[in-house]
């Protein structure tokens, strides 16, 4: 169907919706199509074949993106196509390039499919554009509209983006990177959050309620200092639980570490009961320690988290405290840092290798030295101190029951 839109007709044709999926076409541009679904409309472009395919092209949300300005997205990426598929060779499309970069490149990094997915989202708009024509403004345009709604992920966009191209140069596809120059969008400040052990307490004690699996991970990033999707990704082959002892031992492969290196984390008695608990409960079939489906590591941390700080304001509701400042788990490896530095006096070098940090960026040789060196035996008791007095500090109780 096929009808001259207005900004005004499709505010009332989300109104009339059913709650179905409607599509429709601009009878101005019949190339520019609307769907409304779920009380929602999009924009998005028909192109024409290419490669024997004829793909639609998202151009963004209505109200957003008016009809006028739609309008002029749709035509200038439509003359776009036509000169390209003009030409007597294939221009070097953007997705061209990074179908290229996704096989070559990042599919030799750990993060390389999430790079990929904000690199598709970020450049969609210029997606079928030639890329040897693009401009520093076509660029900077596509990170500003990331900006709009999400200022952090436009600056990692604009990273990833400026990596990709300079690929592409290093390859002889582009002459320059057309993303040189452009500088973040937005400031970021170097966070300094660092929950006290009062907060620590609330926190641990609402990971309680929470149970399996969250509960015990966010116990786990407590006692170990390790990073959230190291923890929420631990499997069982990756633990060493001897007969006997009340200790455990975790190694962490290099492929899950985030500075590529495998390293053996010693867990305190503290540590292997809440593991022990937590093993407990999972299901004898998955091969990771935490799971909602015994297939995939744990996921859903957003609606954890969301869970977790409503019962630790319970908690101190009851207690008639004032709300806790906003925090994240990242913060949890900082609270360890603090206190195993200025409370237990322990070496900020053997704090540093707790927290499976790298000096190898440093220019002290030491630090260089210590980086490679696991350290394991300081390790190993600086984690038990650490356990021993949050342990004694906060009054623990019981690890979560099997359920």
């Amino acid at each position: 169907m096929a009808v001259r839109l207005t900004d005004d007709l499709i505010a009332a044709l989300i109104k009339q919706a059913d709650g179905g999926r409607h599509e429709m076409a601009d009878a101005a541009l019949p190339d520019l199509q609307l769907r409304i679904s779920g009380g929602q409309a999009a924009w998005s472009v028909r192109a024409r074949v290419i490669n024997g395919r004829r793909p639609r092209i998202p151009l963004g949300a209505w109200p957003s993106i008016g009809v006028l300005e739609a309008r002029t997205y749709a035509e200038a990426l439509r003359t776009s196509l036509e000169q390209a598929a003009s030409t007597e060779e294939p221009a070097l499309t953007v997705f061209t390039l990074l179908d290229r970069y996704e096989a070559r490149r990042l599919s030799q990094l750990r993060k390389g499919a999430v790079m990929g997915r904000a690199l598709r989202s970020a450049l969609e708009a210029i997606a079928y554009r030639d890329a040897t024509k693009l401009s520093r403004r076509d660029i900077a345009e596509a990170i500003d509209k990331i900006a709009d709604r999400a200022p952090i992920q436009a600056n990692r966009s604009l990273a990833y983006t400026k990596a990709f191209f300079g690929w592409c140069v290093g390859r002889g596809y582009l002459e320059a990177n057309p993303s040189a120059g452009i500088s973040k969008p937005t400031r970021e400040r170097t966070r300094e959050r660092t929950p006290s052990l009062d907060e620590l307490a609330d926190i641990w004690s609402a990971a309680g309620v929470l149970g399996y699996p969250f509960g015990h991970v966010v116990r786990l990033l407590i006692l170990t200092a390790a990073r959230r999707d190291e923890v929420g990704g631990l499997r069982i082959d990756e633990l060493e639980l001897p007969a006997g002892s009340d200790e455990a031992l975790w190694v962490i492969p290099a492929e899950r570490s985030k500075n590529g290196r495998a390293i053996r984390v010693p867990l305190p008695p503290l540590a292997r009961q809440t593991l022990a608990s937590a093993l407990a409960c999972r299901s004898a079939a998955g091969p990771f320690v935490f799971s909602t489906n015994d297939e995939k590591s744990v996921s859903g941390w957003s609606k954890a988290k969301l869970r977790l700080d409503r019962e630790i304001a319970a908690i101190r509701a009851k207690r008639g405290d004032a709300a806790m400042v906003p925090w994240r788990f990242h913060d949890l490896r900082r609270s360890f840092a603090t206190n195993a530095c200025d409370v237990l006096q322990i070496d900020p070098a053997v704090a540093d290798r707790c927290l499976n940090h790298v000096g190898a960026s440093t220019t002290s040789t030491i630090s260089r030295v210590y980086g490679r060196n696991e350290m394991f035996e300081q390790r190993r008791d600086a984690l038990q101190k650490w356990s021993a007095f949050f342990g004694k500090a906060v009054a623990i109780g019981p690890t979560p029951p099997a359920s």
